[in-house]
């Protein structure tokens, strides 16, 4: 006696839908359990503050869209930076290049190499369809996609009458030159604790140190993503030369073919001396935040000795950092053992 499709749609629907019940429940949080408890145990790290680097680790796993291996920056939006400011509320609810670099470096050093892969995958499709100049886009949909136009719902008066209420993100077309430092100091970090590269991977990441090498002297919008004008920003001219300099790190450890690897080298060097020239402010001791604006601190530059740029004892590295430590009202970033990005009312950051 054959099944008829009713019978069909029935089987399926007890097997895969089952109606609920409390035993029901108490399988699915079980098994909810074991699955997180499992994944945890693959976290190699067991240093201090163990259960907060496993929290945070949870969280990160949570941000991870598991079809794409793409993270979400935020899964809120609209949230205003502070009650009562207006203005600065975004839309956080995408993939950003920098943010999910950053993330795949924190599952490495955790020894959770299977998110850092599924991320690499994804990068790897960024760089299949990349702008027509050869870049990338500063963030992405969480399948890939390319459009978020901004809109504002006027319609909706906002967190606490925050207002306005904004969907999609502007800044999705931003020139922001630092993501191809953070994502190759990552990719490199990927061949050495996860996973060695592949030869069609070689190739995507050697055509985005040549787009470095061509576009490194353009001003951008920088990692705050200020919608002023268009800067030559220390931190992105920094992140410029870790682009360069891990991909000729990557070319003397796997032997990789490069046929620019001079230019690379020459390009790496001059950034440097033009970064301790253009970037140092003699007169307040201290790396500014731009070219332009040699009064401006800002914090982005506390991250030079992390990526080798310079070490953490040196004296001009050590100077800023100084200044950087004072409060405020003094011409520091520090208030309340926090550090502010950048002083926002001196600053045009539109």
């Amino acid at each position: 006696m054959r099944s008829t499709p009713e019978d069909c749609s029935d089987l399926y629907l007890a097997k895969y839908d089952p109606a609920l019940s409390m035993k029901y429940v108490e399988t699915l949080l079980e098994d909810t359990l074991l699955y997180w408890l499992g994944w945890i145990r693959s976290c190699t790290y067991f240093g201090r503050w163990l259960e907060n680097v496993e929290r945070s680790a949870l969280i990160l796993k949570l941000l991870t869209y598991e079809p794409t291996g793409a993270v979400v920056a935020a899964v809120t939006f609209s949230l205003p930076e502070a009650i009562g400011d207006a203005g600065r509320n975004w839309d956080y609810r995408f993939t950003w290049v920098r943010d999910s670099a950053f993330t795949m470096y924190a599952f490495m050093r955790l020894g959770l190499t299977k998110e850092a892969k599924q991320y690499m995958g994804f990068v790897r499709t960024l760089c299949q369809e990349k702008n027509p100049d050869g870049g990338l886009q500063i963030m992405y949909t969480l399948r890939g996609g390319r459009e978020m136009a901004e809109l504002e719902l006027g319609h909706l008066e906002g967190y606490r009458a925050c207002a306005p209420v904004r969907i999609g993100n502007g800044a999705a077309d931003h020139l922001q030159l630092d993501i191809y430092g953070e994502l190759l100091d990552a990719v490199y970090l990927y061949n050495k604790f996860s996973q060695p590269l592949s030869f069609d991977e070689w190739v995507d990441i050697r055509a985005l140190v040549d787009y470095v090498c061509d576009n490194y002297d353009q001003p951008d919008m920088g990692i705050w993503e200020v919608r002023g004008k268009r800067q030559n920003f220390t931190y992105s001219k920094v992140q410029c030369w870790v682009a360069i300099d891990r991909g000729l790190r990557l070319v003397d450890k796997r032997d990789f073919p490069c046929r620019n690897k001079q230019r690379w080298q020459h390009t790496r060097d001059t950034l440097y001396e033009e970064i301790m020239e253009r970037a140092w402010n003699p007169e307040l001791e201290m790396f500014t935040q731009s070219y332009e604006h040699h009064e401006m601190l800002d914090a982005a530059v506390l991250a030079m000795p992390l990526v080798f740029f310079c070490a953490g004892t040196d004296p001009r590295f050590v100077k800023t950092m100084r200044r950087i430590m004072l409060p405020p009202h003094r011409g520091g970033l520090t208030a309340n053992n926090l550090v502010f990005r950048y002083n926002a009312v001196e600053t045009d950051d539109g």
